[in-house]
């Protein structure tokens, strides 16, 4: 059976009528994908934030499992004078006390409580340092140990900036020449201070 022309000419304007119908799903289908790429790719950027946040957290929290293992050593030496022998001196021919560990339990708590964000502001921090090094003791053990450190911790970006802090908090400060006996409560008050302040 065979078509006419009308027919022909027919079908073919009923064809023309849904070309534009056609380009409108098209375009409606070609604008679905686009938006479900931009969806995906903004849920795939959120993942990698998360990730990233999740990172930094687990980091931090093994830096801290860390210093707490090595304040136990350090605890463990104080306690036993045959332990405190195995540690190596700060620098050679330097002697070192039961005090000297002590100051630098002080000196990482400060730290642990600035990197787990206890101490929210550095300029609490930087206060708090400035303190420390009223005391005899703190101040006499960053002599022994700023060479030491600074050239231990100068490759690494956070170690660097917290011993910078405690060096810059040593060379402001006015030496002091009482011997430090009435200071250690101050002190250990002034050492806890960060883990108990919150804003």
């Amino acid at each position: 059976m065979r078509a006419d022309n009308q027919t022909l000419r027919r079908w073919s304007d009923i064809g023309q009528a849904l070309t534009p119908v056609g380009v409108l799903f098209s375009g409606i289908a070609f604008g679905g994908i686009v938006l479900t790429l931009a969806l995906q790719q903004r849920e795939l950027q959120n993942q990698r934030e998360e990730l990233g946040i999740l990172k930094d957290e687990q980091r931090r929290s093994s830096e801290v499992a860390l210093r707490q293992l090595h304040t136990e050593l350090i605890k463990m030496a104080i306690e036993d004078p045959e332990l405190l022998e195995v540690w190596p001196p700060i620098e050679p021919n330097v002697g070192e006390t039961k005090k000297d560990h002590y100051c630098n339990l002080i000196l990482n708590l400060q730290k642990v409580a600035y990197e787990t964000k206890t101490t929210i502001e550095v300029d609490e921090l930087r206060g708090a340092l400035a303190y420390l090094m009223t005391s005899r003791d703190v101040y006499l053990f960053w002599t022994k140990a700023r060479a030491a450190r600074i050239a231990v911790t100068e490759s690494d970006a956070d170690e660097d900036f917290f011993t910078r802090l405690i060096d810059h908090a040593y060379r402001n400060a006015v030496p002091p020449r009482r011997p430090g006996g009435g200071a250690s409560v101050a002190v250990l008050a002034m050492g806890i201070r960060p883990l108990l302040h919150r804003r």
